[in-house]
């Protein structure tokens, strides 16, 4: 439903025509933001459709048309059809045509004028339908949707009239046989279009009621036999195929991509794994120079199950004879206020096992049976700012005793927050709690509403470091840009609030704004970057990043597998070029205005010589007084 006809910023999804060519049954979001179903005449009406009275005889001429063709359906049938008395589950007998029968193709006709405002909204439930069909006359659309009692398939008359609630569940990858009288699905899953669904196949009647009691499984039992070479063949060819006619240059970056074809698709008769393939395969496309590409999929090979590795959040080191307790992860499992650890204890055992080095202690932990493990300690080595910090009255200090911690698959999260919370402390410190600080670990939603609590956070300080080192990219550049571009703009205060605190909008930062980057800032955390710049919003500081900026999708292949196809360029927007078209973010690397980067002793010693950087120079700006908002504009540069 998308061309000039009926131009909108809404996503219209999946159109369906009416058999008779007379109507477009579609889900959108224009109504709420959720996936509701609306209905457009193709043609001009001639009456009010909400009148009443039209209404009752559009459902008696639907009846009794129904009925001259034989067949039940509609939405408006006896008692027992569906699961609730009053509805209908039909679908009417065999499809209407246009015409007298035989009467050849349908024929369409769409008058475009008026046509935004003849659409009508079917449905209006609380969350977004996920699959939606025509019965054959056209007459009903059943969707699946939500009510007050969860998931169900519903029927609804696209002439008017309420809902009929026919079944409970989801319904993942609903279809309905070609005379509308029966469905089949997959148990499990989800998603819009009905997808998702990864159990057994089942199938539903869509006639008569009590249809939660007649669902039944669809038993089959089959023997696929694969020729590997030739399923590797056709995955070579479909990936060229899908790279020729998707990647977003149709120049393919200069590359002849038949010749590409012709220098690799020789080596496929020494393919023999999945993983050679995909080699193969990523080569080929590699040729294009070209981020955000690749084949993956199943490896082929059966890998048995080994162990997963118990973390108990803290470090050991070895002194001598004894393990010692280099570092307790901040608000990891070991970091309780009922444990008795601290940084210099010794370790004596590990889950009831003695350990000294040189032993490699990780076995035990590869090992572990139970959620707790006991870790035997010996205080009397602790060092004495550990000793200091103690505050637990659990166990003497001077005797051995047990802790029991609650052991974790992963510490990537927790060290990340230590990091970060490191990273803030350091910020605050040396810019005398002047500057912010706030990481952006990825360009993702999650991520956006953390960056906006952080920002509600620290909205009166003067300055602030955006640290997007290290993030992989996503999709929030536009959010992100729009609130580090605000200016304040008024205070609404009552009699006993502070001056600050009634500042509009509250949700920014007014004064000076460093974006840190790195090479491994890349996609979306390269976008935003090139925005803050063109934008005048500030200074970035790091080294250039990563290069690799196309906006990706993904294609599913026969084995499981999908290959990352490029599908849109993204290049910056520059009113002195010809459409406002400016560079090629792709292979581009967006530079730092201050060019800094952390040595290998820097790493080794523990500093961060680019945030560093990053505050001195958000220090400078707020120092030179030139990137304060004054109310007349934006800052003097």
């Amino acid at each position: 439903m998308r061309d000039s006809a009926i131009p909108d910023p809404f996503n219209d999804l999946a159109g369906m025509i009416t058999p008779d060519g007379t109507h477009v049954v579609w889900p959108s979001n224009r109504a709420d933001g959720t996936y509701q179903l609306f209905t457009v005449s193709l043609a001009r009406l001639t009456e009010d459709p909400d009148d009443p009275l039209v209404r009752e005889r559009k459902l008696l001429e639907a009846e009794e048309a129904r009925a001259a063709r034989g067949g039940r359906g509609g939405a408006r049938g006896d008692a027992d059809a569906g699961g609730d008395a009053g509805g209908d589950a039909g679908a009417a007998g065999e499809p209407a045509q246009a015409g007298q029968a035989g009467a050849g193709a349908l024929q369409i006709t769409v008058d475009t004028s008026g046509i935004q405002r003849r659409a009508v909204q079917l449905t209006d439930d609380n969350q977004s339908i996920r699959a939606a069909f025509l019965s054959p006359d056209g007459d009903t659309v059943y969707y699946v949707g939500s009510d007050d009692r969860g998931s169900a398939l519903f029927s609804l008359p696209i002439a008017g009239g309420e809902a009929n609630r026919l079944a409970s569940g989801g319904f993942p990858g609903i279809a309905p046989t070609a005379d509308g009288t029966m469905v089949f699905y997959r148990q499990g899953g989800g998603g819009f279009g009905g997808g998702g669904g990864s159990g057994a196949v089942m199938m539903m009647p869509l006639r008569g009621g009590g249809l939660d009691n007649r669902k039944e499984r669809v038993r089959f039992d089959f023997t696929v036999i694969v020729d590997k070479q030739a399923e590797w063949r056709q995955i070579f060819d479909e990936a060229w195929r899908v790279m020729k006619y998707r990647f977003y240059d149709p120049q393919m970056h200069g590359v002849d991509w038949s010749s590409a074809r012709e220098l690799y698709e020789g080596l496929l008769q020494y393919v023999g794994q999945n993983q050679d393939l995909y080699d193969l395969t990523n080569e080929m496309i590699g040729e294009l120079n070209a981020s955000h590409t690749g084949v993956s999929g199943p490896s082929g090979i059966d890998m048995p199950e080994t162990y997963t590795t118990a973390e108990l959040g803290f470090e050991l080191a070895p002194q001598g004879e004894r393990y010692v307790v280099s570092h307790i992860y901040a608000d990891g499992p070991a970091d309780k206020e009922w444990i008795d650890l601290q940084p210099g204890d010794t370790i004596l055992a590990i889950d009831n096992q003695r350990i000294r080095p040189p032993q490699n202690y990780w076995q035990i932990l590869n090992h572990t049976l139970n959620d707790y493990v006991t870790v035997t300690v010996d205080p009397s080595t602790r060092t004495a700012a550990g000793g200091a910090m103690a505050d637990n009255a659990n166990a003497d200090p001077g005797e051995s005793h047990d802790v029991r911690i609650a052991k974790v698959d992963s510490l990537r999260n927790i060290k990340y927050e230590e990091w970060v919370e490191a990273n803030r402390r350091y910020v605050e410190e040396i810019s005398g709690g002047q500057i912010a600080y706030v990481h952006i670990r990825s360009m993702n939603q999650p991520s956006l509403e953390r960056f906006e609590n952080e920002i509600d956070r620290f909205w009166n300080a003067k300055g602030i470091v955006v640290d997007i080192r290290y993030n992989g990219g996503g999709n929030i550049d536009q959010q992100l840009l729009d609130i580090l571009e605000r200016r304040p703009y008024e205070y609404w205060n009552n009699r006993y609030a502070s001056v600050e605190s009634g500042r509009r909008p509250r949700q920014a930062i007014a004064g000076p704004k460093v974006i840190l980057i790195n090479r491994r800032s890349a996609s979306d955390s390269e976008v935003t970057p090139k925005g803050f710049r063109d934008l005048g919003l500030g200074r970035i500081v790091g080294t250039p990043t990563n290069g690799s900026v196309i906006a990706t999708g993904s294609y599913g292949l026969i084995n499981g597998g999908s290959i990352r196809t490029p599908g849109s360029l993204v290049v910056a927007y520059d009113p002195s070029q010809p459409g406002n078209r400016g560079v090629n973010l792709e292979n581009y690397g967006v530079a730092p205005d201050v060019w800094v980067e952390n040595t290998p002793q820097d790493e080794l010693d523990g500093f961060d010589r680019e945030l560093r950087e990053a505050v001195d120079e958000a220090l400078r700006m707020l120092a030179s007084g030139e990137w304060q908002y004054g109310g007349s504009g934006r800052p003097i540069r």
